[in-house]
């Protein structure tokens, strides 16, 4: 688990992790993302995944708006996908505390998790 704080409103950071379209822009190595159905917001409820050359999985999502965090899970029959979740949390004077959170890493570096808490963290703060 990672805990950073961001520079933006915790709403503002949570609504840019959700949208999938914006995705391609900060995780690290994302070559293509399809998503294979959306909840009534237009959020992914589950998308599929290319990270680099030989990397595919899918990841079924589930939103909790009033808390501010998103969980992921590997769709069915799902092999190499990490369940995992981010967490929002309003601080004082507009900032954040980001929680990024991987069950597993299943095969993945283990940079990974702050490799991608860091490249979000960065989009968000220069962008938003």
């Amino acid at each position: 688990m990672l805990e950073l704080t961001l520079n933006q409103p915790a709403s503002r950071c949570y609504q840019t992790f959700c949208d999938a379209s914006q995705m391609r822009l900060w995780l690290p190595a994302l070559k293509t993302l399809k998503v294979a159905s959306t909840d009534e917001l237009g959020r992914p409820r589950e998308a599929v995944f290319e990270i680099g050359a030989s990397l595919s999985f899918a990841l079924v999502y589930a939103y909790d708006d009033a808390a501010l965090k998103v969980r992921w899970v590997p769709s069915h029959g799902v092999h190499d996908g990490v369940s995992g979740f981010a967490h929002f949390e309003q601080l004082a004077g507009g900032h954040t505390r980001f929680v990024y959170s991987l069950d597993s890493l299943r095969g993945r570096e283990p940079a990974h998790e702050r490799e991608v808490a860091k490249a979000f963290a960065g989009f968000v703060d220069a962008v938003t």
